[in-house]
């Protein structure tokens, strides 16, 4: 039996800000010009487009919590810019808020009244110019590489390895090469172990060097060079699949990173030295290959918006095709992770090579806030009683294929029993 009128209503919120309507009105159809002239007995009717819908609302909040909810419902009306309407009858629409009105009245104790009008939003903006700052994170790690491998060997040429203990090199490589074979799977072969790595430091330390720029260059990184006659494991190239995807390979890289921040000091100080270039490298070479990974996130352009929400019917026949937003929540956790693993290296840096890493720290945090600027925010959202995390989703957003990222947000066990506690939901 197909639901009544009633139980198809969504349920109001400007901003996700919720009260109820009383009625409301928006005019329709097209906006014509009547032309008469004297002594004629025919009128010219000129076509001006379609009307403006401005929509005009008598709405209220009531309860005993009746001005804190007014207060944040003035909030989101006094909020510049353009904002989501859930339209009880109209779905989902992208509007502006207008000059309202708000009364009380003793008689209607525990009560505010609205009079909200609200104005067609994506209006027409005059040209701007806008950084890439994808393009600037991608130039940045290569001149961020170009100087690691600089810093690199000038440390080597320092060492004498003559004087290196290979067994303590060794020991103090282990969470180096932890890190290489977890987070540049195509070298494992090439490095073999974590003897045969050492054995490559005090022997051909350039050959360590070389691999990662192959590796780089494999990965279709135009400006990265290898020096190297031989080359890695052919690798695919880097590219964009989905913001959680990279952000979960963001927050490892600047785990990797902060883990072999530096080395035990061993016996000898050559040992020490050429353990903790090497160190270096590798955590230069994680950062080099997280602000690749961040290169290739885009920022989010505005979604379009429907006049109409489609039926709960209609989105089981032909679901809503919505592009993918990043969660600003999470994209903020992995720039502050990847920020504090870019100090950590930069602290320990000389005067020549702190400019260097510091531009690429900086340069990471603009494109994530970017990022994170084009993105939704998380609110805490308790359904009235326990709802399929389906019918959630549709009353919440006007679509009912968003319910798995309802149930993976809040690690729901049955999608069928979403329980009627505290929820984190994006705000639109």
């Amino acid at each position: 039996m197909a639901d009544t009128w009633r139980e198809q209503l969504l349920p109001a919120s400007f901003r996700g800000e919720t009260f109820l309507i009383e009625d409301t009105s928006v005019p329709v159809g097209r906006k014509v010009q009547l032309h008469e002239y004297p002594k004629r007995d025919e009128a010219y009717a000129e076509q001006m487009g379609k009307v403006a819908r401005v929509h005009k609302i008598s709405a209220f909040v009531i309860g005993p919590d009746c001005f804190e909810q007014r207060d944040r419902l003035l909030k989101a009306l006094e909020t510049e810019g353009e904002g989501t309407l859930v339209h009880p009858w109209l779905g989902q629409l992208s509007v502006v808020p207008g000059q309202c009105e708000m009364s009380h009245s003793r008689r209607e104790g525990g009560m505010v009244t609205f009079d909200l009008t609200f104005y067609p939003g994506n209006a027409q903006l005059n040209p701007s110019v806008r950084t890439n700052t994808s393009r600037m994170t991608a130039q940045t790690s290569a001149s961020y590489w170009s100087s690691a491998l600089d810093r690199y060997k000038s440390a080597m040429a320092k060492v004498d390895t003559a004087r290196i203990n290979l067994v303590g090199l060794q020991n103090r490589l282990t969470s180096v090469f932890s890190v290489v074979t977890t987070q540049f799977s195509p070298l494992t072969s090439a490095v073999g172990s974590v003897t045969s790595m050492a054995q490559m430091l005090m022997n051909s330390p350039g050959s360590l060097s070389s691999l990662f720029s192959g590796y780089f260059s494999d990965l279709g990184l135009s400006s990265f060079s290898s020096n190297s006659s031989g080359k890695t494991t052919s690798a695919s190239a880097a590219s964009f699949n989905s913001y959680s995807a990279a952000l979960a390979t963001v927050s490892s890289q600047a785990e990797a990173a902060a883990s072999i921040n530096t080395v035990s000091a061993a016996s000898g100080a050559d040992t020490t030295a050429a353990a903790q270039a090497l160190s270096n490298l590798v955590q230069d070479a994680v950062l080099v290959q997280a602000t690749a990974t961040i290169a290739e996130m885009p920022v989010a352009a505005p979604p379009a918006t429907e006049e109409t929400t489609a039926s709960l019917e209609q989105q089981v026949v032909a679901p809503v095709e919505r592009a993918e937003v990043p969660v600003a929540n999470d994209v903020i956790a992995a720039r502050d992770a990847l920020d504090d693993a870019f100090w950590q290296a930069a602290l320990k840096a000389d005067a020549t090579y702190y400019p260097v890493i510091n531009a690429a720290r900086q340069q990471v945090v603009r494109h994530l806030t970017a990022v994170a600027a084009s993105g939704v925010q998380l609110v805490s959202v308790t359904p009235p009683e326990t709802l399929p995390a389906l019918v959630l989703a549709y009353r919440r957003f006007g679509d009912a294929t968003r319910d798995g990222e309802v149930i993976q947000r809040n690690n729901i066990k049955h999608p069928g029993f979403v329980p009627a506690v505290p929820l984190q939901l994006a705000r639109e």
